[in-house]
C-alpha cells in the first residue's frame, strides 16, 4: 500500500527551483537511474529562467503593479507617508496581513514548538525571497513501496508520468492558480516528488490588491461546485467534525476517507459552520482534501495503463504525526536503521558468545576475582566500566587536589615576595628618616653651608661620612658584626 503526500507551507525558496536546485543537489544520488534529468520543468519554462520573474509575471496577472510601471504608481499616491522606498517594500507592503497573522501564531504561549519553529523557517523564507513563497511537495509513493515484480525504471517512469498528468488536470489547475513554477524532482535522496511555487494575490471589492490565500481557495472550490455555498458550506462543515473526533491510530480509517464517504452518503453535519476562523480553518484542509484525490486518481488510472500493481491506503499506516519533507526522509531512514539492526543482532548472537568470554576475562584483571554465578555480561560489563570509572575519578580528583595545592602555594609564594619588597621598602624609609632627623642640626652648620658654596667636594665627603655613620649607628649588633667594619668613622665598607 502506498501513500498520498501533500506537503504545504510557506516555506517554498526560490533557492529549491531549477538551475539553482540542481546545484544544491549536486551530489552524487544513487536513485537516479541513467536518461534521468535531474529536473523536469512542467509549465514550458527553462530551468534557467528566474524563479523571481516567472513569480512577477503571476503576480502581476493577480492585479499587482508590474516593476515598470510601480515608479509613476508609486509616485501618484497623495499621501506621501503611503508611498514606499521600492518595489520591494511595496510587494511586501501586500503580504502584510498573513506575515503578521504568522508571526502572532509564533509569539503566542499556547503554539507547539514545532509550530515556532516551522515558522521560523517560514518568516526566514519571505525575508529572502522578499514575497510569501507558499510552495507544495507531492508524493504518491514512499521509497519501499515498489512492488518487487516492477524494475526501478519502470516505476520511476510511472510516477514522472502520474505526477506530470497530475500537474496538466484542469481540476487541479482551477485549484491552484497562483503556482508559478512547477517541477518534478529526480535528483534527491527521498521518493520522485512534484515541487510548486505559489502566489495569492487577489483584489478585494474596491479593487485594492492584497495576499489573500484562504479567501482565493473559497473562490476556487465555490467554482468547482458549480457556485453552490450551501455545498461548500456542508463540506466544510464535514470536515471540520471529522477531523476534532480522528483517531489517528494506524489502522484506524483516514479522514478524507471519511469524508468522501460523508458526502457522497449526503450526510449533513450536526452543526453548520458558515465562517470564522474554524470554518477557514477546516476550509482549507477541504481544499486539501481536493488536491489529494485528484492526485490519487491521476496515479491509480497511470498505475492501471501501465500494468503496475499500485494502491492507496485508506486508513492510516503511521502515527499520525505531520512531518515535514526531511523530517519525514530522517523517520523513514530511521525506521530502516531499526530493522537493520534487528537483522545485524541475530548475525551478532554468534560474536556475543566469544565476547562474554573477553569479557569474563577483563572481569577477572580489573576487579581480581571472578564474576558471580548470576551474573550476566551487561552486569559485568556495567561494573567494569564503573571501577574504571571510580579510577578515573580518583585520579581526576588527586590531580585536582595537587593542582589547587599548588595554586595555594604560587600565590603564597607571591604574597612573601609582595611582602618582603614591602619590608624592604618600609625599612629604608625609616633609615632616611632617621638619617635626617640626626643631621638636622648639621646640615645648617655655618661651616658646612660655606663648605657647600665654595668648595662642594669637601662638603659631599663631609656629609658622606655623617650619612654612613648615622646608617652604621642604625644597625642592630648582629648587623654590625656582618659588616666587619674596622672603624665607624669611615665608609671604606659601606657602600655611598
Amino acid at each position: 500500500m502506498s501513500s498520498i503526500t501533500f506537503e504545504n507551507s510557506y516555506q517554498g525558496s526560490f533557492r529549491d527551483m531549477g538551475e539553482s536546485h540542481i546545484s544544491i543537489h549536486s551530489s552524487p544520488n544513487d536513485n537516479m537511474v541513467d536518461g534521468e534529468s535531474p529536473v523536469i520543468e512542467l509549465r514550458g519554462n527553462s530551468v534557467s529562467d528566474s524563479s523571481w520573474q516567472l513569480m512577477i509575471a503571476k503576480a502581476v496577472s493577480q492585479g499587482v503593479v508590474s516593476p515598470e510601471e510601480w515608479p509613476e504608481y508609486n509616485r501618484q499616491i497623495k499621501d506621501k507617508k503611503r508611498r514606499k522606498k521600492d518595489y520591494n517594500d511595496y510587494l511586501l507592503t501586500l503580504c502584510s496581513k498573513p506575515i503578521k497573522r504568522l508571526k502572532a501564531t509564533q509569539t503566542a504561549k499556547n503554539t507547539p514548538k514545532s509550530q515556532r519553529t516551522k515558522i521560523s523557517q517560514e518568516l526566514a523564507s519571505v525575508d529572502r525571497d522578499g514575497v510569501l513563497n507558499d510552495g507544495s511537495l507531492w508524493y504518491i509513493s514512499k521509497l519501499d513501496d515498489r512492488p518487487s515484480n516492477v524494475s526501478k525504471k519502470d516505476w520511476r517512469e510511472f510516477e514522472v508520468e502520474a505526477l506530470t498528468r497530475f500537474d496538466n488536470n484542469s481540476t487541479y489547475q482551477m485549484l491552484n492558480p497562483g503556482v508559478y513554477r512547477s517541477e518534478i524532482h529526480l535528483d534527491e535522496a527521498g521518493e520522485i516528488h512534484k515541487q510548486d511555487l505559489a502566489v495569492w494575490f487577489r483584489s478585494d471589492s474596491i479593487g485594492r490588491v492584497q495576499y489573500s490565500k484562504t479567501s482565493t481557495i473559497q473562490d476556487v472550490l465555490l467554482k468547482l461546485y458549480g457556485g453552490n455555498k450551501d455545498e461548500l458550506d456542508r463540506r466544510v462543515s464535514l470536515v471540520a467534525e471529522i477531523t476534532n473526533n480522528i483517531d489517528k491510530t494506524p489502522g484506524q480509517e483516514r479522514a478524507d476517507t471519511k469524508l468522501w464517504r460523508a458526502v457522497k452518503s449526503n450526510q449533513q453535519p450536526s452543526r453548520m459552520l458558515h465562517a470564522g476562523k474554524m470554518y477557514n480553518s477546516a476550509l482549507v484542509t477541504l481544499w486539501r482534501y481536493e488536491n489529494v484525490r485528484i492526485l490519487r486518481q491521476t496515479a491509480l488510472e497511470v498505475a492501471r495503463e501501465r500494468g503496475i500493481d499500485y494502491h492507496v491506503d485508506d486508513v492510516y499506516n503511521t502515527d499520525g504525526v505531520h512531518r515535514s519533507r526531511d523530517v519525514y526522509m530522517q523517520h523513514q531512514q530511521t525506521k530502516d536503521s531499526l530493522r537493520n539492526q534487528r537483522l545485524a543482532t541475530k548475525r551478532a548472537q554468534y560474536a556475543t558468545d566469544k565476547l562474554t568470554d573477553k569479557i569474563n576475562d577483563i572481569y577477572r584483571d580489573t576487579l581480581k576475582r571472578a564474576p558471580g554465578a548470576s551474573e550476566s555480561p551487561l552486569e559485568q560489563t556495567n561494573k567494569i566500566i564503573n571501577h574504571l570509572k571510580q579510577v578515573k575519578e580518583e585520579s581526576e580528583r588527586i590531580q585536582s587536589e595537587n593542582d589547587r595545592q599548588q595554586q595555594q602555594l604560587d600565590q603564597l609564594k607571591r604574597q612573601s615576595e609582595m611582602m618582603k619588597q614591602q619590608s624592604r621598602w618600609v625599612e629604608l624609609r625609616l633609615l632616611i628618616v632617621n638619617i635626617i632627623e640626626k643631621l638636622w642640626n648639621l646640615m645648617f652648620d655655618r661651616d658646612l653651608r660655606h663648605d657647600f658654596t665654595d668648595n662642594h667636594q669637601k662638603w659631599r665627603d663631609s656629609m658622606t661620612n655623617q650619612v654612613n655613620k648615622e646608617m652604621y649607628n642604625q644597625l642592630d649588633q648582629d648587623q654590625q658584626k656582618q659588616l666587619n667594619a674596622p672603624n665607624q668613622s669611615n665608609g671604606h665598607n659601606l657602600e655611598r
